[in-house]
């Protein structure tokens, strides 16, 4: 069984403040999840941090053989699918409010929020790890992440993926073409996550060899920390979505595509318990005052219903 830890006890392990795991979470550099209103980070995303490079040589070595974590039942209780739902996705104000009126909703169910990109949240669906999971991609590409398995996709949103330049652009870019600049540098987002697999698509499309990208090697886990590269000037140029451009002054962003954000799930859990409050939830008129606050996010066909 997969431990949980309280955000307390990795910083006592780790011996850092606990604040400073929390950070590291808002960065999107160590992942966690839900249960209820209660953050956990289990072993297995632990691991996950240590693998990327982000922890010291030291603090990589360490073991958890005599770390014991809160008792795990709850966790066992969501992965028999007894009382409660696993969702994944990366953090963002429509997922956060559609988790939290979960627990109010008189059909809702209890929700534990698992911190994955498009392409892994998508690969925990097909192995059943989790119940639905958040996809900013085209439809007529997720039957090919889910081979086999007839799945629905709820509309949560429709957003602009595109370039994040300085301020009034002084490097000109507006394609992929203008990557291959040796001058521009360019921070890149992590694979299996949105944005990287796109330019990765355009890259392909253009027959543009990732070898003459200066900085394509080096990856970022959130769109906030490749666009913070840009302000700092630590880069010239990133991928991702707009929804974050607009949050952030300092910085323009020239869109590229536009994608849909959908909620992901087998169709056969549409009648299950608590799938339908999902819907209701997306369906409302709450849920769409949400995204009209949030700049980025377009709710026009919000709560379209697609069978893949």
């Amino acid at each position: 069984m997969n431990k949980l830890y309280t955000a307390q006890e990795v910083a006592e392990r780790l011996k850092i403040k606990k604040t400073t795991v929390y950070e590291l979470i808002k960065r999107g550099e160590l992942e966690s999840s839900k249960i209820g209103k209660q953050l956990r980070i289990s072993e297995e995303q632990l691991s996950r941090y240590f693998q990327k490079g982000s922890a010291s040589p030291q603090e990589s070595s360490i073991s958890f053989p005599g770390f014991q974590p809160e008792s795990s039942l709850l966790k066992r209780d969501y992965l028999l699918y007894s009382n409660g739902l696993i969702i994944s996705g990366q953090t963002s104000p429509a997922l956060e409010y559609l988790i939290e009126q979960m627990s109010v909703h008189p059909s809702g169910l209890p929700v534990l929020h698992s911190h994955l990109n498009t392409y892994n949240g998508l690969y925990s669906l097909y192995f059943k790890k989790v119940h639905a999971t958040t996809a900013g991609i085209l439809p007529e590409h997720i039957p090919a992440l889910l081979p086999g398995i007839s799945t629905a996709a709820l509309l949560l949103y429709e957003y602009d993926l595109g370039f994040y330049v300085q301020k009034e652009n002084p490097r000109d870019i507006f394609s992929a073409k203008d990557l291959i600049q040796p001058e521009i540098i360019f921070a890149n987002r992590e694979k299996g996550s949105t944005g990287r697999m796109y330019l990765d698509i355009l890259l392909k499309e253009l027959n543009i060899s990732a070898d003459r990208i200066n900085g394509y090697q080096k990856e970022h886990v959130s769109d906030l920390s490749t666009a913070n590269a840009v302000i700092s000037q630590q880069a010239d140029t990133a991928f991702g979505s707009g929804a974050v451009a607009f949050q952030l002054k300092n910085m323009d962003f020239i869109p590229v595509k536009k994608l849909p954000m959908f909620l992901v799930m087998e169709k056969d859990s549409i009648n299950k318990p608590g799938f339908s409050a999902l819907i209701d939830i997306v369906r409302s008129r709450e849920f769409k005052t949400v995204l009209d606050f949030q700049s980025g996010c377009n709710s026009d066909r919000t709560g379209e219903l697609l069978y893949l």
